[in-house]
Order: structure tokens, then C-alpha cells, then sequence
């Protein structure tokens, strides 16, 4: 009972830092919950902890063990960090979607990996650096997401009618003209019906409106069906 009570007392600050772990990657989660992200509280929580157990657990070993540089066991710190942000980056992987030109989840994947970062941190006990890179992550995810800067935009065009193709270049020298650059396009054409139908990716600029571009295509009586997303 004695030597349950001395391996608890010695682990009690190994535990503090899993405590630390999980309140900031719980602040890291609360931000992108709020913002309807998939990878919301609780998986930054065990992302966060995540890192830092396996951390913890490998300083431990090293105590318990004795290692030094003089010993013939090598554990590598570098190593075991390094194995945490490789497998961190197959989860983020899989919240990045990409559906056509339009990719989303790059910044969810992003703050994981800054989540796991975090983690190690806490695991080595630098709780200066780990509270300070979540505030600069804070600040990243949720002040800069105010400011207002505008990009350019994308949008996909999908166009039906009958007859040909001069039509279509028709259009694109008028979206040509304002302002906005086909990125790519895709074009059918039945010969015995002389229905054709295109789809062109779009870069708008930051002042295009896209109900006068959209508004204007569907006065034109020529086409059969407009879409535009």
C-alpha cells in the first residue's frame, strides 16, 4: 500500500500535465465545435491528451530506466514526437473534403495538428510555450476570422441548351470581359438531338456579384437550364 501511494505521489506530476493537455486542446475544440466543425471538442481533447500521454509515458520509461547518454538503451525524445505528428496526420487528412475545384477541412486539419503539437509540448513539461502556442492558435482560428479580407472566389456554371457551341463562346467572352477567368470547363453535345451542356469553373474577383452574372445568364432566353453553385 505504501509503494501504491509513493508511485501515485511520484506520477502526480505526469498527471498534471495530462490535466494541462486536456483543458488546452478543450479550448482549441470549443472554437471549432462553435463553428460546426466535425473535429469539434472532444476530438481535439484526445488529439491534445493523445500527445501528451505518449510523451509522458516515454519520460517516465526513461526515468525509471536510467537512461543517459552513457546508456546502451536510446530514447530519442525527436523520435517519439515525430511519430505523434505522422500519425496526427492521417486524422486530419480525413476531414479535408475536396468536391471538384472546392476543397474545405484544410484548417480544421490544420489546428490538429497544432492540437497534437500542443500536446507534446505539455507532455515535456514546458507549460510557458504550450499555453502561449494556444493562444496564438486562439487567436489564429477565431480573431483573424474577423478581419475582413476578401479573396477571390470560385464558383461552378452549369449551362443547357440547343443548338451549338457558338453560344458558349459567346459567354465566355462576355464573363471574360467581366472580370472573371474560367478556370476550366467541361462540354458535351448530342449530334442527333443538337443538345449541349457545359460546366466552367470560375475565379471571381472580390467585387463580383454573383446575382448579376447568374441574373443575366438567366434572362437569355437560349438556354434551356442554368445552374450555379
Amino acid at each position: 500500500m505504501e509503494h501504491f501511494l509513493d508511485s501515485i505521489a511520484g506520477d502526480g506530476i505526469f498527471v498534471l500535465r495530462l490535466l494541462a493537455a486536456m483543458l488546452l486542446g478543450g479550448l482549441v475544440g470549443m472554437e471549432r465545435q462553435s463553428r460546426g466543425r466535425a473535429a469539434g471538442l472532444r476530438t481535439n481533447i484526445l488529439v491534445c491528451l493523445g500527445s501528451a500521454a505518449v510523451i509522458v509515458a516515454f519520460q517516465k520509461l526513461s526515468s525509471e530506466f536510467n537512461v543517459n547518454a552513457e546508456s546502451v538503451i536510446r530514447m530519442d525524445p525527436a523520435r517519439a514526437a515525430a511519430g505523434v505528428i505522422t500519425g496526427i496526420g492521417f486524422l486530419g487528412a480525413g476531414t479535408i473534403v475536396k468536391s471538384q475545384n472546392f476543397v474545405r477541412g484544410l484548417t480544421t486539419a490544420a489546428s490538429i495538428w497544432a492540437v497534437a503539437a500542443i500536446g507534446i509540448t505539455v507532455g515535456l513539461g514546458e507549460y510557458v510555450i504550450a499555453i502561449a502556442v494556444t493562444v496564438l492558435v486562439l487567436v489564429a482560428l477565431y480573431v483573424l476570422h474577423r478581419l475582413p479580407i476578401q479573396g477571390d472566389r470560385y464558383a461552378s456554371l452549369r449551362l443547357k441548351w440547343t443548338g451549338d457551341f457558338k453560344l458558349l463562346q459567346e459567354v465566355n467572352g462576355w464573363l471574360e470581359h467581366e472580370g472573371a477567368q474560367i478556370k476550366s470547363r467541361t462540354m458535351v453535345r448530342h449530334p442527333k438531338t443538337e443538345s449541349c451542356q457545359a460546366t466552367l469553373v470560375l475565379r471571381l474577383g472580390k467585387n463580383d456579384s454573383d446575382e448579376e452574372i447568374f441574373g443575366r445568364l438567366q434572362a437569355d432566353a437560349r438556354f434551356d437550364e442554368i445552374g450555379w453553385s
